[in-house]
């Protein structure tokens, strides 16, 4: 009886992992594809390359050369595009929290619906088969790191994502609501 619940434990496991790899695959897809667009987007550096700094997506150097090209007139959607090339060899759901923070939603209201095409997204894969039971209920603690409270949970893509994000229970000015 314990070699079965334990089976069936390694399963859900598997399975679990399994969704949330096809989860980070379809939002990495994403981020891709709206590059150029969140570049536009952001038409100055700051907050964007200071909350990038200060959770450690960007050296402090890799700052200083950023800001020393549009020193330089580069202009800022391309540091910006450079910028999201590197965040994209390193991506995981935890940039898109930083990126869609409510201080660049604020700053950056072109983001917006950016933010919104990447719920569509997760919402078409679903309908193309991207299972949303079994879908790790998630929360955040004080210091930024994921709890999986339980596995049972029929949170949809749509809630993993707002979870993610930390966009719960906001509207898409980044208001309570």
């Amino acid at each position: 009886m314990c070699s079965q619940e334990a089976d069936v434990d390694d399963f859900q496991m598997f399975a679990m992992v399994q969704k949330e790899k096809v989860f980070n695959e379809t939002l990495l897809s994403h981020f891709k594809e709206k590059k150029v667009e969140i570049a536009n987007a952001i038409t100055k550096l700051c907050p964007f390359l200071e909350s990038l700094r200060d959770r450690s997506f960007i050296t402090d150097k890799m700052y200083a050369n950023f800001q020393e090209a549009c020193r330089n007139q580069v202009p800022i959607e391309k540091v910006v595009y450079h910028v999201l090339v590197h965040l994209e060899k390193m991506f995981d759901w935890s940039l898109l929290r930083v990126l869609f923070s409510r201080v660049n939603l604020k700053e950056y209201p072109g983001l917006i619906e950016i933010e919104k095409s990447f719920e569509t997204a997760l919402s078409r894969d679903s309908k193309d088969g991207f299972a949303t039971q079994n879908r790790p209920n998630i929360l955040q603690n004080q210091v930024d790191e994921v709890i999986v409270i339980s596995s049972d949970s029929e949170s949809s893509d749509e809630e993993l994502l707002e979870v993610c994000l930390g966009t719960e229970g906001h509207d898409a000015d980044g208001q309570g609501g």
